[in-house]
Order: structure tokens, then sequence, then C-alpha cells
């Protein structure tokens, strides 16, 4: 059931930003389907996700979560121009109002236009539809039957590589058997990306699928996989791995990050305490109100 502002909007508001007009972005519904059916058809296909960090990186300033790097920009730029039907950006800007906006969840920027000056200063193609970089954590939070699905069909049954901080069990439980396991850092993996590189070239031929959990430094993974020719399926998820972590590092995980347990197979789930169960509950009640006006 879609919330009450959803109908309000569509009743009353009129986007007449044309700055931000340039840039198309997918609706959450759309662009987990055609992700899901490019998937199926081929191959190789990556899907890399553009969010405000990698802008703020490429304005040539500190993150909140790490320090400006000119490496990392510079990768961040051509992993951007990176033109091919196999090669899926999101792009965090102008997204389509639908059922899944909700504060702390998923919603516009304030500073989009900035984010567009920086497209065309560095001069990024905005003649192509982008994907949507909240797919997944959407999906986990409002249609989680729907994600497990597409997890247990797509994604559990094929050999994989799994790059990241999070414990290898942990993965595991969100993404199935993980054949080849890289750590990295938990902070800053760009700056040690020299040390662990060798080990992602060593397997990345022999891996159906290469999940990298590595926040920006994620892009500059499917940058180099893809300049290598490696023919497999490079996916960013995104942060729904620190939610089954129960590591609380997004405002959306800690509002509904325990949606994420409907995505695990039931003897993954763990146990839930009387009081953790309540607490939930209370969530969720607190949530739905909320996001009938947020």
């Amino acid at each position: 059931m879609r919330p009450l502002k959803y109908y309000f909007h569509n009743l009353f508001y009129r986007n007449t930003n044309t700055t931000l007009n340039s840039i198309q972005t997918k609706g959450i519904k759309e662009s987990f389907y055609y992700i899901k059916d490019s998937l199926k058809k081929n191959k190789r296909l990556f899907f890399v996700r553009f969010g405000d960090g990698e802008f703020v990186t490429m304005m040539k300033k500190d993150h909140r979560n790490y320090n400006y790097n000119e490496g990392l920009d510079r990768e961040l730029e051509a992993s951007f121009k990176i033109q091919d039907k196999e090669y899926l950006i999101a792009c965090p800007i102008n997204y389509p109002y639908d059922e899944f906006h909700a504060s702390g969840i998923y919603k516009n920027f304030s500073w989009q236009e900035e984010m567009v000056e920086i497209m065309k200063e560095k001069k990024f193609s905005e003649d192509i539809i982008f994907e949507n970089p909240c797919i997944f954590q959407c999906m986990a939070v409002f249609k989680p039957k729907v994600l497990k699905a597409f997890l247990d069909e797509e994604i559990r049954p094929l050999k994989k590589m799994f790059i990241g901080s999070t414990e290898k069990k942990i993965a595991e439980k969100l993404y199935g058997k993980i054949d080849f396991y890289v750590k990295i850092p938990p902070k800053h993996a760009y700056e040690t990306i020299n040390d662990w590189w060798f080990e992602i070239e060593l397997n990345a031929k022999k891996s159906d699928l290469i999940i990298p959990s590595a926040g920006s430094t994620s892009n500059v993974i499917a940058l180099r996989l893809w300049n290598l020719g490696i023919e497999s399926k490079v996916i960013d998820f995104g942060s729904i791995v620190d939610a089954v972590d129960n590591r609380v590092s997004r405002t959306w995980i800690r509002l509904q990050g325990h949606k994420v347990r409907r995505l695990l197979i039931k003897t993954d789930r763990e146990k839930l305490s009387f009081q953790k169960k309540i607490l939930f509950l209370r969530k969720d009640i607190k949530f739905y109100f909320r996001n009938q006006i947020m």
C-alpha cells in the first residue's frame, strides 16, 4: 500500500527544475527489474553505484568517512565515463518520486544541482538513463520477499567472490557460499588497494559473480575489472550486508534494518528474544505512521 504522501505529491507537485531535468534516473522498481532481466540475459554485467560520497570526492573534498585521495578521484571519474550497455551506472540525481520515497531510507539529495555541475565540468554523459543506486536497500525494506527470491535465483547459486571487511560467514548469510574471499580494511580501502588487488586478479576469471563491498573503492574495483576484460558479473549491493551484520552504518539500517532478516534462509535468522520482537514492532508502527507524511 502506497503512503498518503505519494498521492499528495502526484496531485499537487510539479517538477519545474530544468537543471535537474537534464539527468534521467530510473525509479526503484524499473531499475531493479531491468538489472534482474539483464543478469539473466548477459554473461557479463557490471552494476556500479555512485552516491553522494563519490561526488564529494570528485569535488576534491573530504568525505565524512574518508579523506580526499587524488588517485581515487581520478579512477572514479574514469569509471563514470564508461559507456557500455554491459556497464550499468547508478546515479544519485533526480530520482522519480515513487512509493519508495521515505525520509531516512530514500530521497533526493538537497545539493543535487551541485552534482549536476560536477557532471558538466567533467563532461559526463547526460544523454543516458541511469540506474537507481538505492534499489537493494529499498527492496530490502519494502519488498523483502521479492528481493529474497532474486537472491535465491540469481545470486546465491553462482560461484562468487566477495571483497569487503564483513566477515565471510556473515556475508554468506546474505549472498550464499563465497568461493573467494578478499579481506580489506573497513576504512580507507583505496589507500591499501595495492596490498590486496592481486587476490582479486588471481581469482576473478574463476568467478561468475564478483561482489565489491568497499565503499567508493567498489567503483574502482569495477573499473579495473572492466579494463582487464573480466567476463563476469560485478554487482555492488551497497549497505545491506551491514544490516545483516547488525552494523548501523546508515540511517535506513537504524530505522528499518531489521527487515533484512526476511532475506535470509530460516536457519540463518537470529532467534529473536521477546524484547527484540517488541522493539522491532514498535519501530515498524512508528515508521508506518511517519512514512505517511515524510
